[in-house]
């Protein structure tokens, strides 16, 4: 009697000790993991600072989807840009679209049949190419002058993303809302994102899903974004300062910035981007959220040295704090592709790549 009582408490303990391990494990996750098959048929753990790391060094594929119509903007998405853009190097795509431009005008706002099977088609040749794909919502005006208004578009937009892409590889992020701004005021878009994380995530439970910061994605705006809680959310904030370096001479900013600004890559200027991303760092440790860098770059009417420079600090940046990346962008004016010679600009490819 004594023995198997002894046996009892010994397996007693045995038990309380896998139990609490267990529960040490889990919690150092904080939540956020998933539990998945590899191809060995092994179960393992993913937490949501690995699904940011797959994003790891990406590319926009701008001036496209997210034009008015494709092509209008001068870049139509040919088939054969995301094999070259793997074998580059890259690990991701980010694809902006403009799907408030291909919507019906009532509700429920129908997506034109067309467009979504062409998104479709983008979408599956870059997963053929093994890339990490992103998908959001892009120049929907209309939210930024009168989002209380539009926010229902935006709503059953999401409805429709989530569907048809419902059954996709979880290489397949969303990206509710590029760059909230203007009337869409931090305030709303702490209203109005949750919502539509809501519609995704009655088809798409684990899907990971990319939320701005307000202020048009702005570094310094990161301390208004409030987070719901979800085990698969990634932040995302963009980053072109100084604004008269990166955006001399661009046609759409008013006044027109001029041009002859330098970048020299000095200390104080280096320091100041490590400066801005700890600041963004620092608030995604205290809520143990991974930051997605989902624009960088400076455009092509600066100088080809300073745009070298500036481009490999922001990279390096970056890395330091463990931010994955997207350079804006592939092939337009900002572009490291030049569709006219087939070939890489360098060495600016290699500083917005590392390698």
């Amino acid at each position: 009697m004594k023995i198997a009582m002894r046996t009892y408490w010994w397996l007693l303990v045995f038990l309380l000790v896998a139990v609490v391990g267990g529960i040490i494990v889990f919690d150092k996750l904080d939540g956020k993991h998933d539990v998945s098959n590899d191809n060995s048929g092994e179960l393992r753990v993913s937490s949501i600072f690995d699904y940011n790391k797959k994003i790891g060094h990406g590319v926009n594929i701008g001036n496209a989807l997210e034009a008015p119509a494709e092509g209008s903007w001068g870049v139509y998405i040919s088939d054969d840009y995301f094999s070259l853009i793997k074998e580059r190097g890259f690990d991701s795509v980010r694809i902006p679209i403009r799907w408030s431009a291909h919507i019906e005008d009532n509700y429920p706002y129908k997506i034109d049949e067309e467009f979504l099977n062409r998104v479709k088609h983008v979408v599956d040749k870059a997963l053929e190419n093994n890339l990490i794909v992103i998908i959001n919502t892009h120049h929907f005006e209309e939210m930024y002058q009168s989002p209380e208004e539009y926010k229902d578009r935006l709503m059953e937009i999401w409805r429709q993303i989530s569907d048809a892409f419902r059954d996709y590889p979880d290489t397949l992020y969303f990206e509710i809302f590029n760059e909230p701004a203007q009337n869409l005021t931090p305030e709303l878009w702490n209203e109005i994102y949750p919502q539509a994380l809501n519609i995704v995530r009655k088809t798409n439970p684990n899907r990971v899903v990319i939320i701005d910061v307000p202020n048009w994605s702005n570094y310094s705006a990161i301390d208004e974004l409030k987070l719901v809680k979800d085990e698969h959310i990634i932040v995302s904030f963009h980053y072109y300062e100084p604004f008269a370096f990166t955006h001399q001479g661009a046609e759409w900013v008013s006044p027109q910035l001029p041009v002859g600004v330098r970048w020299e890559g000095n200390n104080s200027e280096v320091e100041q981007i490590n400066a801005h991303f700890k600041h963004v760092s620092d608030w995604a440790k205290k809520n143990n959220v991974p930051i997605f860098l989902g624009e960088f770059g400076a455009y092509s009417r600066a100088d080809m040295e300073s745009r070298v420079l500036w481009t490999e600090a922001v990279r390096k940046a970056a890395e330091k704090f463990d931010f994955s990346t997207a350079y804006w962008e592939f092939c337009s004016g900002f572009g490291l592709y030049d569709t006219s010679s087939n070939k890489w600009l360098e060495p600016l490819t290699t500083s917005a790549l590392g390698k």
